[in-house]
This record gives C-alpha cells, structure tokens and sequence, in this order.
C-alpha cells in the first residue's frame, strides 16, 4: 500500500491519532519527543490512548498524574519512575526478551500497534528516510496501520536496514532539534576494579556486545591495548575513542567484517556526527541483532551484562528488588544464549559485589522469594566483580543438592 507522505504539523500529525489506539515509539536517543510532547497536548481528546516503548532517557513525562487515566505506557523495559503510574493502573510490564519483543510489539502480535512514531533523517532525493539511531521500530513500522515520521534536520543519516521509503510513511513534521542525548557516566573505583578484570578476558579479534553504564565505560576504557575489536548491537559514545585509535577495526568478525552491526546509537552530537553516511556502520533491527543464532556465527563473541545479584548456583537477577520490577529482560538473555553457541563465544556478568554503601551484599546465597531469574544457571559463564573472576560454566553443585 502506498501512503501520501503528506507533510503536517505537529498538532495535525497527532491529530490522526484516535482515541483507544496503541501507539509504539522508539527508545533511547531515537525517542519521537516532539511527537510525544504533542499527544501530551491532546491528552484529554486521545483519552484513553496507550504509548509503548522500551528504554527512555526522560522522566516518563506522559506518566506523571496530570495524565493519570488518559495515558497508558506498555513497555517491556520497567522503571521505579514508573511505580507511581504503575500503582494507578496505568502502566503494562510486558516480559519479553529484546529478541520476542520485536515481533510482540509488531502486526499480528498481542501488542501489534495501531500507529506508530518514527524519529528519521529528512528524506533524501530518492525519497528514503534513515531511522538514524534506532533501528527498533522498522519491523513494526513497515506493517502498521498508520505511521507518522519525526523527521530532523539533526538526525544522522545511518546505512544499512536504517530506511523507510517515503511511500511507507502516511504523514510527517519537520523539526530541528537535538536528539535526546545519552552522556558519559561518571565511574568510579570500583567500577574501574571490575573493568580490568574483564578486559584480561577480551581477547585481540573478540566482538563485544556491552551495555550503558558505568562499567561498560569503564571496560571501554580498559581495553585501549587490544587490536581489532568488533561490536555489535550498541555503539555508545565511550567506544568512540577506541575507534579513532583503531582499536576497533570489526576486521576479525565473521559476519561483515569490517562493519559493526548496531541497532542503536547512544551518545551526543558527537557521536551522532561520526555516525552520519558512515559505511562502518550497519544498522539491523533487533530481530537480527538478538537472534542467538545470529550472535553464534560471530566467532569469538563476548557479551558483558550486568546485575542486581546474583547467587551461589550462579542464577543471575537483572530484574526486580525485594520481587518488585525495576528493569527488563532486556538483551542479557539472547546474547548468553548466543555466546554459549558461539566458538570462542564468552558471557560475563559484571556487578559490583556489595550495594547500599557496602551494606548489602549483591553475591547471595540463594536468590530470595519473588526475584526474577534473568539468567538461568545451566548458561552462566562468568561472574566479575571488582574482586575477581569467578569461572562457572561446567561446575559441579556441591554434594549434588542443588541448594
């Protein structure tokens, strides 16, 4: 179906929306904000419309109380900003591992969207626009209903499966404005601790999956004496440096070498300037990026996650506190399994062993009552914490009780 690409403004774009729809969003720096200020706007007509979406750099402005009944949020990445929503009712926790979620939130899903809001770069003389940062919403954009197109001067024009004709987009705004920006995370010595110990388990060659945070900077920041790393999935301003040094070539991959697939970009204008028309650059969806099988043929992988705590059986919570949701699934899960299949392929858990001051230990004996398994025993590899390196993979449960 061919779609007029007829450009609107703000109020107009928005203003296609009905009452009841499910309205899908990109996350993190790709996140639609003009587009999602304005449905704040039409709150009292669109009542009640439900927004859905994963990781969010903002507050949850939609969640505040002012919209409480008018706005929902569907996400299959939780946040304590959102337990006061959630109280209400107005917020659904949808369990799914970053791969499912794709398809979950997608046509012919249980969450398929009636709408959906794509943040892209203006669209070039052949009519196509680059998704830019964020390449999770194409498979669900490509099948929608309706489909409406933030499109900004300041978006970088990513390649790879970054694009939707103009014939694929119903409606669309201009705007020039800054991409909601993602800046380096102070880090400390612990962090720090941790990183060296990880990066003695990164070898010359490996591709590394990590995720945002202070100890993923910091193990960026550990590894400057390595050649020829690749990434995949995530490219975050800290890795940048290592990519001026030629640290980071991607030339040992298996799959497109010489490339990084990313599905999304996370940094400032900095970032997003390098990643603008950059062939080094291959932007997939997550339905690839997470595939295990996928992950597997990349040879020498090795993805670095983090958690809440994790115990002596070596079942890793990144989840929930005191049984209470406090995160998502997120991609932990497809990349321990895609790293167990790899040749070569290693998964670490990286934590802190102590929190709340060195009060509470995050190494505990037995996960309590009510917390999630993110990770289950039988695919843990390696747990590191600023003390060292625990090995786990094919360890014997003492005595056999399994407790």
């Amino acid at each position: 179906m061919t779609r007029s690409f007829a450009k609107a403004s703000l109020a107009d774009a928005v203003g296609r929306l009905r009452p009841g729809m499910r309205v899908l969003m990109q996350p993190g720096c790709g996140d639609p904000s003009a587009l999602v200020a304005e449905i704040m706007r039409q709150a009292d007509r669109l009542a009640p419309l439900t927004l859905m979406g994963g990781l969010r750099l903002d507050d949850y402005p939609f969640a505040a109380a002012a919209y409480a009944g008018k706005l929902r949020f569907a996400t299959w990445h939780m946040s304590p900003r959102l337990f006061d929503a959630a109280a209400r009712g107005d917020v659904d926790f949808v369990a799914a591992r970053y791969f499912d979620s794709v398809s979950l939130f997608a046509a012919g899903g249980p969450w398929a969207p009636d709408a959906v809001l794509v943040h892209t770069a203006l669209p070039d003389a052949a009519g196509f626009l680059s998704v830019g940062v964020s390449a999770y919403a194409l498979p669900a954009a490509r099948r929608a209903p309706l489909v409406i197109a933030q499109a900004n001067h300041r978006m970088p024009r990513t390649m790879g499966q970054a694009f939707l004709h103009r014939s694929q987009i119903d409606c669309w705004v201009e705007i020039d404005e800054p991409l909601l920006a993602y800046p380096p995370t102070p880090i400390g010595d612990v962090e720090r601790r941790i990183a060296r110990h990880v990066a003695a388990l990164i070898p010359d060659g490996a591709t590394i999956q990590a995720g945002i945070g202070a100890i993923p900077q910091a193990i960026m920041e550990a590894l400057g004496d390595r050649r020829d790393l690749g990434v995949h999935s995530l490219l975050v301003e800290h890795m940048l440096p290592l990519v001026e040094q030629g640290v980071i070539t991607n030339a040992r991959k298996r799959v497109h070498p010489g490339r990084m697939d990313i599905g999304e970009i996370m940094g400032t204008a900095r970032l997003f300037d390098w990643a603008h028309g950059n062939r080094a650059i291959n932007m997939e969806p997550s339905d690839t990026l997470h595939d295990p099988q996928v992950v597997a043929a990349l040879g020498a992988f090795v993805s670095v996650n983090s958690a809440l705590e994790v115990d002596l059986l070596g079942q890793v919570n990144a989840e929930s506190v005191d049984g209470r949701q406090m995160a998502g699934i997120g991609g932990q899960f497809d990349f321990v399994l895609g790293a167990s299949r790899a040749p070569g392929g290693r998964s670490i858990i990286a934590l802190p062993s102590t929190g709340k001051g060195g009060s509470l230990s995050r190494i505990v004996r037995r996960l309590p009552a009510g917390a999630r398994v993110t990770t289950p025993r039988y695919l843990m590899d390696c747990v590191v914490t600023e003390h060292g390196v625990a090995e786990l993979a094919g360890k014997a449960t003492p005595g056999g009780r399994g407790r």
